[in-house]
C-alpha cells in the first residue's frame, strides 16, 4: 500500500467522520452520563471511604433475606462471578462479610453481612443520604427526583435490550 493510498483513505474517512460527527455544541446524553458517573463514584468513594462497587455489593447482601449466592450477586450486579468473588474475599478479610458453603453443593458459596459489616453498611448508607442532600442543595430536590426518574427509565430501557 502506498502513502498516497493511505492518505486518500484517511482523507475520505476524515470527511465522512466530519459529516456524521457532532460540532461540539450539541448535548450528548451518554457522554454526560458517563462523565457524571465517574465524578459521582469518585466523590462517593472519597466521602464514604469505600469504592461504590463494594458498597453496591454490600447493599445487595444487606437487602437479601438470608444468605445470598455469589452467582446471584454477579447476575444482579451485571458483572462476572470472579469479580464478585474477589470483592467477597476482600470484604471477608475485612470481616464485613461471612461466607459459607452450600451443604448440598460444595461449589456454591453464600454470603451474609457480619455484625461489623451491618454497622459499616448502615453508616455508609447514611452518608449516601447526606451526599444526596448535598446534591439536592445544588440542583434542587425536585430536579434531583426528576433526574433519578429519567435515569431509572433509561436503565430499564437498556436492560430491556439485553
Amino acid at each position: 500500500m502506498t502513502l498516497a493510498t493511505i492518505e486518500g483513505m484517511t482523507s475520505s474517512r476524515t470527511s465522512a467522520f466530519e459529516e456524521t460527527h457532532h460540532r461540539g455544541d450539541e448535548p450528548h446524553l451518554l457522554r454526560e452520563v458517563l462523565r457524571t458517573y465517574q465524578v459521582l463514584m469518585a466523590g462517593f468513594s472519597r466521602q464514604t471511604g469505600m469504592p461504590a462497587s463494594r458498597f453496591m455489593l454490600m447493599r445487595l447482601v444487606a437487602l437479601a433475606e438470608g444468605d445470598v449466592g455469589v452467582m446471584d450477586l454477579a447476575r444482579k450486579l451485571g458483572v462476572n462471578a470472579s469479580a464478585v468473588t474477589r470483592q467477597v474475599q476482600e470484604l471477608e478479610q475485612d470481616q464485613l462479610l461471612r461466607r459459607s458453603a452450600d451443604a448440598r453443593d460444595g461449589r456454591r458459596r453464600y454470603v451474609r453481612l457480619s455484625p461489623k459489616g451491618r454497622k459499616v453498611f448502615e453508616a455508609i448508607h447514611e452518608r449516601t443520604h447526606e451526599l444526596e442532600r448535598s446534591l439536592a442543595s445544588v440542583i434542587g430536590a425536585e430536579e434531583l427526583r426528576g433526574a433519578a426518574i429519567v435515569l431509572a427509565k433509561l436503565r430499564a430501557f437498556v436492560e430491556g435490550l439485553r
